[in-house]
């Protein structure tokens, strides 16, 4: 039993389809339910509801594996622990994931999704002020982007997660294998010719409207703590492995 979590952006529809091909294998992904399987928001378990669904899916002989749940590793991964499944994170290169979750959440904004705007101002407006820049509508949600890939790759890392990086699991067959204990008689489409590369959240031509925000800026400038003490992005970057 495996959970490999990510806050997102960070290759988690590849590794979970190419999961999912493996006989025997019962992947669940995006979801916080391992029961209705609905999207993140809809019919969530709780952390421990979720981990003990996975409990008896193994023991009825299914091989349970869950990517990308969101659900706050403080909980999580004590929940995984009282059970025996194993707690790890899934990492990208940090500035990558940031520019990934930028470009998603600038897109709702844009397409006028009832939440993204108030989540972005109510987590970063007062940081993108603390540093003197000009509240604007890129520079908000960029250090928005920051905070909220920052904050749930630190907190995995406080809690001691094994880190698994999304670059080397997708290039190499044997990292991929090890992380998730795939049987070597189960063949891997995506290392043996038709590679993975399924949904992501790459920057759209609509969104070259909006100015630039000031990146180099906030990434050098913000801090984040979940809780105290607080770090750099640099900090976390090498934390990861990166």
């Amino acid at each position: 039993m495996i959970v490999a979590d990510s806050i997102g952006f960070a290759g988690t529809h590849s590794i979970a389809g190419i999961l999912g091909a493996v006989p025997g294998f019962d992947v669940v992904h995006g979801t916080q339910s391992f029961e209705q399987r609905g999207p993140i928001g809809t019919g969530s378990q709780t952390p421990d509801g979720f981990a003990e669904s996975m409990v008896q899916a193994m023991r009825a002989g299914r091989r349970p594996i869950a990517v990308h749940t969101n659900f706050l590793p403080g909980a999580m991964k004590p929940a995984c622990e009282r059970r025996g499944i194993r707690y790890r994170l899934i990492a990208r290169d940090p500035v990558k994931q940031i520019e990934s979750c930028y470009a998603w959440a600038l897109k709702k904004t844009l397409d006028a999704s009832p939440n993204m705007l108030v989540t972005s101002l109510k987590t970063s407006l007062n940081t993108v002020q603390s540093m003197n820049l000009a509240p604007t509508l890129p520079n908000v949600t960029y250090a928005f982007a920051v905070q909220h890939i920052c904050s749930f790759n630190l907190a995995a890392l406080r809690q001691g997660a094994e880190v698994l990086r999304m670059e080397e699991l997708l290039a190499d067959e044997q990292s991929f294998r090890t992380a998730f204990d795939v049987p070597v008689e189960a063949e891997l489409e995506h290392f043996s010719g038709t590679p993975q590369h399924l949904a992501s959240h790459r920057s759209r031509p609509e969104l070259d409207i909006v100015a630039a925000p000031a990146r180099a800026v906030i990434r050098e400038r913000i801090r984040v703590g979940v809780p105290a003490p607080m770090v750099s992005l640099a900090e976390i970057t090498e934390a990861l492995g990166y």
